[in-house]
């Protein structure tokens, strides 16, 4: 048997129950309920398995991925994969471009790992979304929503078989610049 994990960020609380309200009123508003099951996610490694005795190995690579500076990550509007799901822009920048190819890399011995680039948002309406799409990009695709927050850290998730809760979370240790002593 195999586990399943993904790896994500995972915004601030008041920002996540803001977002979880959106994915609510979509859910209420045109049947969908897909979105809801999972938390209120960046997705930066998609759901991957992993034998129960590799966890240890996975957790001890992860920890090694630390040394990365904390980043401002800016969300912005809404927008779609054409058909079947709506999401919150999240803005590409250098901080998540480099987590995101650093766990790709790191990541390479258990996964397959995606060969896209990262393409970063916060999924309101997917999986069961494919007849209601239309209508709900016709509801948010003009729709304003401007947020940001500091990033510092990123977690790996474990599904217990009905839901995905938090495993661990790995905060930013950016490498110590060196004391300079003057004479």
């Amino acid at each position: 048997m195999e586990d399943l994990y993904f790896i994500a960020i995972i915004p601030p609380v008041g920002l996540r129950e803001r977002i979880d309200e959106i994915r609510k009123e979509v859910s209420l508003d045109h049947g969908v309920y897909s979105a809801l099951k999972p938390p209120v996610h960046i997705t930066l490694a998609a759901p991957f398995k992993l034998k129960p005795a590799m966890e240890q190995q996975l957790i001890q690579k992860l920890k090694s991925l630390c040394n990365f500076d904390p980043f401002i990550q800016k969300l912005e509007d809404f927008d779609g994969f054409p058909e079947h799901t709506v999401f919150i822009k999240a803005l590409k920048n250098t901080g998540i471009s480099a987590l995101y190819k650093n766990l790709k890399a790191a990541l390479k011995p258990y996964t397959e790992g995606s060969k896209n680039p990262i393409n970063p948002h916060i999924t309101i309406a997917y999986r069961d979304a494919k007849e209601a799409y239309p209508k709900i990009m016709e509801q948010y695709q003009n729709r304003r929503f401007r947020e940001e927050f500091l990033t510092d850290h990123f977690t790996l998730l474990k599904h217990d078989g009905k839901r995905w809760n938090i495993h661990s979370e790995y905060y930013a240790q950016p490498a110590a610049s060196q004391l300079e002593m003057s004479l």
